[in-house]
Order: C-alpha cells, then sequence, then structure tokens
C-alpha cells in the first residue's frame, strides 16, 4: 500500500514537533533551517491532497491539525517573546553606541 494523506501529516507533525523543541530549546539556527524545510513540505502536501479522503482519515487528520496549530501558537508565541527580547539587546547596543560617541567626541575635541 501507497503512503497515505495521514502518512504525509504525519510527517509534517513530527516536523512541527522538532520545531517546538528547537524553539524550546533556543536552538535558534536550526529552526530557521528546519522551518524552511517545514514551511515547504507543508505547502507540497496541501497542495497534493486528494479531494476524497476517508472519513477516518478525516477524523485522524482533524486530530493532527489541531495538534499542529496549537504547536505553531507556542511557536508563534516564543519566536514574539525572542523578538522582544532582541529589540531590547537592540535597543540597549544602540544606546551603548550613542554613549560611546558622545564621549569620543568630547574626548577627541578636548584635544583639538
Amino acid at each position: 500500500m501507497g503512503k497515505t494523506v495521514y502518512d504525509d501529516y504525519e510527517t509534517i507533525y513530527q516536523l512541527n514537533l522538532d520545531l517546538l523543541d528547537m524553539v524550546k530549546q533556543e536552538k535558534w539556527e536550526e529552526f530557521i533551517q528546519m522551518a524552511e524545510v517545514y514551511i515547504t513540505q507543508l505547502h507540497e502536501v496541501l497542495a497534493n491532497q486528494p479531494d476524497d479522503i476517508l472519513p477516518e482519515e478525516k477524523t485522524s487528520l482533524a486530530v493532527i491539525l489541531g495538534n499542529l496549530l496549537e504547536n505553531e501558537d507556542e511557536i508563534e508565541k516564543t519566536l514574539r517573546n525572542r523578538l522582544d527580547v532582541l529589540k531590547k539587546e537592540m535597543s540597549c547596543l544602540h544606546r551603548g553606541k550613542k554613549g560611546s560617541e558622545a564621549y569620543s567626541t568630547q574626548f577627541t575635541s578636548a584635544f583639538h
């Protein structure tokens, strides 16, 4: 028997779990690489989904899709928190740069 729609979604779900795990462990570089694979495969599965899905498969797919959505919500929440941290760090760097420039300007103008 060939690969079923359920098998395709099961593969997507495993990638989704891997992404969630990477986010929880703050493995950002790995996450970026895996996210590209996940999105590409998800688009392929959605584009090639047959019109005639068996009722049993629909029930199983509903569970997987529900889990996918929950995990993606958690991933999104964690990414938003990470973005906030990065924004704060960028602000601190910017303020530090401004302070260094002001000090440098003051220091060099005293000798000219």
